[in-house]
C-alpha cells in the first residue's frame, strides 16, 4: 500500500465547521465501520455485472465521501457511473481496482487523523 502521507485523500473543514472534535471523530469512526461494507458490497455488484446497482452504490458511496472533501474518490465514482451506463467493462474493473486501492488508502488517513485529534485531546487535559 502506498504511504498514508504520499497524497491526503480527504479534508475534515465541512465536518470541524458542523461540531466539535469529538463530532469529527464520531463521524470519521462511523464512515471507517461502514467502509467495509461498501467494498464488499461493489465486489459483489462488479462480480454480478449489475450495472444499476454498481451506479446505485457510487452515487450513495459519493455522498459521504463528499462529507470528508475526499473529492478525487467523488471523480473516480463519477466515473464509475459513467463507465456502467456505457457498459464499459473493462473500464469499470479498472476504475473499480483504483477505487479499492484509494479506499484503503483513506482508511488509513482517517486512522491515522483519528488517532492525532485524540493525542490532541490528551496533550490538552495533560
Amino acid at each position: 500500500m502506498s504511504n498514508i502521507r504520499e497524497e491526503i485523500l480527504f479534508d475534515t473543514v465541512l465536518l470541524d465547521e458542523m461540531g466539535s472534535q469529538n463530532s469529527t471523530i464520531k463521524v470519521l469512526e462511523f464512515y471507517l465501520d461502514e467502509s467495509p461494507k461498501y467494498l464488499l458490497d461493489f465486489e459483489k455488484l462488479m462480480f454480478e455485472r449489475d450495472l444499476s446497482g454498481i451506479i446505485e452504490k457510487a452515487h450513495k458511496l459519493k455522498s459521504s465521501l463528499g462529507m470528508l472533501k475526499a473529492e478525487l474518490l467523488v471523480s473516480l465514482l463519477n466515473q464509475v457511473e459513467v463507465a456502467a451506463k456505457e457498459l464499459n467493462f473493462d473500464k469499470l474493473q479498472e476504475l473499480f481496482d483504483l477505487l479499492k486501492e484509494k479506499l484503503q488508502l483513506l482508511d488509513a488517513q482517517l486512522l491515522f487523523q483519528i488517532k492525532q485529534i485524540k493525542d490532541g485531546f490528551k496533550d490538552f487535559q495533560s
